[in-house]
């Protein structure tokens, strides 16, 4: 099976288990105006990309749901899904009152992706209702507003770098594509910088690994997420606390790759085009050898079998 039709099945895999979550959630929160669609038009569309009625998906899957969190006034929980959610992507989240400042409203989304990224661990199922439960249960402290300028939006574990010793860290990054080669050769020389090893594989779908201490793993990422992506996602971060904070051979003995650089994974020998699709069968063979075989759930949703091509 090639990489493009493999991408359609587990699209059309994510965009119903979209519809049977927001089916589940229209029968939960079922009182008068407690879910609220603006256009139902964009439900009507999935279901006909999903049939094959059309081959044009117009908009992604948004809907609100109006809860009385504080006294006198409801609550507005803006929910946006992207496509290749649950599998790949994850949900737009937003908590709106006319009581919190923009600042505010921002500081609460960064806290509900966090809450994704460390606590919601099977991403194979839909998990807006476990976020909506999340957040009814822990709205006051959600919405406490201490410090505008705290960064609460960094996905990684609170294991940190002290006295004690240095923190190792691995981050496996997926994006939607990736072919300007201006942002491809800033991925490669802020690894480099870094002293960051493991690979960048540009195209579609677009894979970054770095791993290294985990200050320069973090700094590569304030570097690159920036960019202008048309989606891209932190899909793990592997952290090892480390007894020595001066020896950097403990570091380098927890690499799996030796430096940093470009992987095709494609057929055809001497091939440098991102636009040839990536072999399957290469990648999974590539991260075997670098005993990371057990990533390809977190990336791809489900594991994929030996011999998929």
């Amino acid at each position: 099976m090639d990489a493009e039709r493999l991408q359609e099945e587990m699209l059309l895999k994510c965009l119903r288990q979209q519809l049977d979550e927001f089916h589940m959630l229209s029968s939960i929160f079922c009182n008068p105006g407690e879910l609220h669609v603006d256009n139902y038009s964009f439900v009507d569309n999935i279901n006909a990309y999903i049939e094959g009625e059309t081959k044009r998906l117009n908009a992604k899957l948004d809907y609100q749901l109006n809860l009385p969190l504080l006294d006198a006034e409801k609550v507005q929980i803006r929910i946006e899904l992207p496509h290749l959610y649950p599998a790949i992507e994850i949900p737009l989240v937003v908590v709106r009152s006319a009581r919190f400042p923009r600042d505010q409203e921002r500081s609460i989304t960064e806290r509900i992706e966090q809450y994704i990224y460390q606590e919601v661990l099977d991403k194979s199922e839909p998990y807006v209702f476990q976020i909506v439960s999340w957040i009814q249960d822990n709205f006051e402290e959600l919405t406490k507003f201490d410090d505008p300028s705290k960064s609460l939006g960094q996905p990684s574990s609170n294991v940190s770098q002290s006295s004690r010793g240095v923190v190792f860290e691995r981050l496996w990054i997926y994006s939607h594509h990736l072919k300007s080669k201006t942002k491809r050769q800033t991925i490669l020389k802020t690894a480099r910088d870094l002293d960051l090893s493991g690979f960048s594989r540009p195209g579609k779908p677009a894979i970054i690994c770095v791993e290294g201490h985990q200050k320069d793993t973090q700094d590569f990422w304030r570097t690159i997420r920036p960019l202008k992506w048309q989606h891209i996602q932190l899909k793990l971060s592997e952290l090892e606390q480390l007894e020595s904070s001066s020896d950097d051979v403990l570091v380098d003995e927890k690499r799996r790759f030796q430096g940093f650089r470009e992987e095709l994974f494609t057929e055809v020998d001497g091939q440098n085009d991102e636009q040839v699709p990536m072999s399957m069968s290469l990648f999974m063979k590539f991260l075997d050898k670098h005993d990371s075989g057990y990533i390809r759930k977190e990336l791809f949703g489900f594991d994929l079998p030996e011999n998929v091509v």
